[in-house]
């Protein structure tokens, strides 16, 4: 999906669409590891307990609040810039093509999500252990 972001940036002749998109790509994804950090001991304990970076978990919740206090901040403050920026077209917004993008992202996983389920395999277990290294 990333590439299409890219290849987007490309025809639309603006490279730095392309680095706008990537950077609110990277906000969504690290606030999304600092809400992983937070819900991981609930969501899945035998993973939780495995941590080896920072395994304090005293230390792992104000650095994950912290994290997604900032990159939050910094993502409303990229995405308000980016949509009040005047451009001659919608599709010179980053923030509209990058949620089209991730639309797109969502359905196919939605989709295979579904084929995955009509064939019965079991979500939460598949799920649950890590791939191995």
């Amino acid at each position: 999906m990333a590439s299409v972001g890219v290849i987007g940036s490309h025809l639309a002749g603006d490279f730095f669409l392309g680095v706008d998109i990537l950077v609110t790509s990277m906000l969504v994804n690290f606030l999304l590891m600092c809400v992983a950090v937070l819900t991981l001991p609930s969501r899945n304990p035998v993973i939780a307990r495995d941590v080896r970076v920072i395994p304090s978990r005293a230390l792992q919740v104000p650095l994950a609040v912290l994290g997604v206090i900032m990159l939050g901040g910094f993502l409303a403050v990229h995405v308000g810039k980016d949509l009040t920026a005047s451009a001659s077209a919608w599709y010179f917004h980053s923030t509209p093509v990058w949620l089209i993008v991730m639309a797109a992202a969502t359905a196919i996983y939605l989709r295979e999500v579904r084929r995955l389920r009509r064939s019965g395999a079991d979500l939460d277990a598949v799920f649950a252990v890590l791939p191995a290294e």
